[in-house]
Parts: structure tokens; C-alpha cells; sequence
């Protein structure tokens, strides 16, 4: 009966509506829900599974020691631009290159740490500058630990990503005016660097080398005491966790229940034709997890891939939902039968003998919890004999 009401492909609501036009059976609708998720083809292209909750970065104990980097190009002058930002300070540097290979990337980078020092960590994609043995070797001489996210999931840096859509937004004005770019970048730094941070409160510069920079605007001496170093840390995390809690809410973010084991289609995330399904239809195994971090390996080519929990759709065993309905179908007559039983009591009913119900405690009668009247007979009656 579900093979013929799924005919066609239908949703849940449709194959609910279609099949109770002519049948119905006790938990017809988890049967329904159960054949779908057990569907292949609806599995290639149904939507992908809500996101988890977010995890927000805590604040670092100073500025300068866990930084993110991130490239944005290429612009229409075949430039790009290498960002890097403090995750304490919120501080950036921007770097303009004509090519972006792994040792023009490292001789960039060591200008800024000659000046700035050596971060502890970088956060950083999976770009092919960054995954070369080069790149690697250079941070590891220097002793910096390479945090990589998780591929095809930017939002894992999601600060420097951020500060891309900033740069881009300026370069965009810039073009538009016919300006020169390369000034307006520098402008936009200027402006950066002085201006106090909506979390924080406090400038880029300040937070980075404790002192604000003087700008072209005229500026008054600060008579008012430091704030104590608490203050914006309680504004970071008090910020972020409001924006977790609204972000989660938006998105209707749910942790994702995917174990070591399951087996799971991973989804297409390069461009294909109109046809493509979402998901790839080669079964992939978890391997490993590491928060919303799945590493999955293909059952046919023993390739591994990383992957977010959002990428990856858990296949439903067969087995599992036949032994399921049949559970439920043995409950079933389980439960007719001991209605037909003579000998079997529902729950609640009691089975005590008569006398000694009659000895039983009774319960106190509950009083009424609104006030009453005192009733009495009226005074012109004192003199009356009166027959009830």
C-alpha cells in the first residue's frame, strides 16, 4: 500500500491526503514519514538538514595571538587582496598582490609579523596557496598552529568573511565614482583603525597597541579614566551570545544527531545543470566528528571527505524501518488482545474487593475555594413553629 501511494514521488502531506481517500491504519502517518525517508530518489533531492547551533569563538587572552587570514579577488585590475584580522582587537591588515602562490603569500605575511609579531594560530580556508607544503613549512619554523575550516562552509570564518563584505563594499563605491581604489583603501583603513567597535566599544588601534591613532579629525583629550580590560570582554561575549541565540532562532538551527557509523549522502556543492540532485548519490560512512565537523569516506573509492553537518543527508536503514513497523504491529495486536481479554483491567480502574472498599480511607473532601453565605432562618420566625 505504500509502494502504490508513493507512486509518483509525493511529499508527506501529499501522500497523506492521497492514501487516507482510500484506506487508514493505526500510525498510517509514521509509516508514511518512514517510507519517504526510506525513498533514494527523495533523498537525492530533498533539502539538506537544518544547520547546528552556532559556536561562538571565545575572546582571546591578548591581541595578536590568534589571528584569521582570507584573500578577496580577483578585482577587475587582477589584483587581490590578502586580509588578515586579530580575533581580540578586531585589527586588519590588508595586503595588495599581483599573485597569490604560497611563497608570495608567505613573504607578505612575514612584512606584517616582522612588525606585529608571531600569531599562536591561524585560522584559515582550504585554498591551495595555504594547503601547500611551503606554507605549511613556514609556519611551522615560525610556530604557528593552521586551524583550517571545514571546506565549502566559509561561515567558519566567519569574522574575516565578514570583513571581506566591509573591503568589497568600499572598493564597489570606489569603482563606481571612478576613484582611485588603491587611496580609497586607505581611507577606509584610516576609518577603520579610529573608529570604536560596535562590541567592543573601544578603536582597532587602541586594543592593539593600547593607544588610538590620531586621525585628520580634530580630537579632545580623554579626561575620562581607562575602562577596565572586563568591559569589553563582557561586551564580546554578551554580543555574541545574543547574536547566537537570534542567529539559531532564525535559521531554526538543531543539533544534528550523525554518529560514528551512519551512513550518509553528501551534498553537491559544485555547480551542475538544472537536473543535478542535491545530494551525490555514492554512500559515504562517518568516520569521524568533531562538532559540526563530519569527516565521511566513500564505501567504493575509500575516499575521505570533510564536511559540515549541513552537507550530509543520514540514510534511513531499510532493515531498521520494517523492524520498526513490525514492532508497532505487534504492539498493536498486543494491545487488541488484551482488550478482548475478560480478565484484563484497564489502568485506573481499581480491583478491590467490596468490603474492602468500604473499609477504605476516604479521601478529605476538598472545600470549596469560594466564600459563602452564612444561611440563616430570618428573625419573624423565632415566634413560628415551622414543619420542614
Amino acid at each position: 500500500m505504500l509502494e502504490l501511494g508513493h507512486e509518483g514521488h509525493p511529499g508527506k502531506t501529499k501522500m497523506q491526503q492521497r492514501l487516507r481517500n482510500n484506506c487508514w491504519w493505526p500510525g498510517m502517518d509514521d509509516a508514511i514519514a518512514r517510507a519517504i525517508d526510506g525513498c533514494e530518489g527523495c533523498r537525492l533531492v530533498s533539502q539538506p538538514d537544518r544547520p547546528e547551533p552556532m559556536q561562538r569563538r571565545p575572546l582571546p587572552e591578548a591581541p595578536w595571538l590568534d589571528v584569521a587570514i582570507d584573500f578577496l579577488g580577483p578585482l577587475p585590475s587582477g589584483d587581490y587582496l590578502l586580509v588578515i584580522i586579530d580575533y581580540f582587537s578586531r585589527y586588519k591588515e590588508v595586503e595588495i598582490l599581483r599573485k597569490i602562490t604560497a611563497q608570495e603569500t608567505a613573504e607578505r605575511l612575514e612584512r606584517i609579523f616582522v612588525r606585529l609579531g608571531y600569531p599562536r594560530t591561524i585560522t584559515l580556508d582550504n585554498g591551495r596557496q595555504f594547503v601547500s607544503r611551503e606554507f605549511e613549512e613556514f609556519c611551522n619554523r615560525r610556530g604557528i598552529i593552521l586551524n583550517r575550516t571545514t571546506p565549502y562552509w566559509p561561515q567558519e570564518n566567519g569574522l574575516v568573511e565578514r570583513q571581506n563584505r566591509s573591503l568589497m563594499k568600499r572598493l564597489k563605491i570606489s569603482q563606481a565614482l571612478n576613484r582611485d581604489w588603491k587611496k580609497d583603501l586607505n581611507d577606509y583603513l584610516a576609518m577603520y583603525y579610529s573608529t570604536p567597535h560596535t562590541i567592543t566599544a573601544k578603536t582597532p588601534s587602541e586594543l592593539m597597541s593600547g593607544r588610538n591613532i590620531r586621525t585628520k579629525l580634530p580630537s579632545l583629550k580623554d579626561l575620562a579614566s581607562s575602562v577596565p580590560s572586563t568591559d569589553y570582554r563582557d561586551r564580546d561575549q554578551q554580543a555574541k551570545e545574543k547574536s547566537r541565540v537570534a542567529e539559531d532562532h532564525r535559521r531554526r538551527a538543531k543539533a544534528s544527531d550523525l554518529t560514528i557509523g551512519d551512513k550518509v549522502l553528501m551534498k553537491n556543492v559544485l555547480p551542475g545543470n538544472k537536473l543535478t540532485p542535491t545530494f551525490s548519490p555514492s554512500v559515504m560512512t562517518v568516520t569521524a566528528k568533531d562538532g559540526s565537523r563530519v569527516t565521511v569516506q566513500n564505501d567504493e573509492t575509500r575516499k575521505s571527505y570533510d564536511r559540515n553537518t549541513s552537507h550530509l543527508k543520514k540514510i534511513v536503514d531499510p532493515s531498521v524501518r520494517d523492524r520498526d513497523e513490525d514492532q508497532y504491529q505487534q504492539e498493536t495486536e498486543k494491545e487488541a488482545e488484551e482488550l478482548e481479554d475478560p480478565l484484563y483491567v484497564e489502568p485506573g480502574i481499581s480491583t478491590m474487593d467490596p468490603d474492602e472498599a468500604e473499609t477504605a480511607i476516604e479521601p478529605p473532601r476538598l472545600q470549596r475555594s469560594r466564600p459563602q453565605r452564612n444561611i440563616k432562618k430570618p428573625r419573624y420566625f423565632d415566634d413560628c413553629e415551622l414543619d420542614y
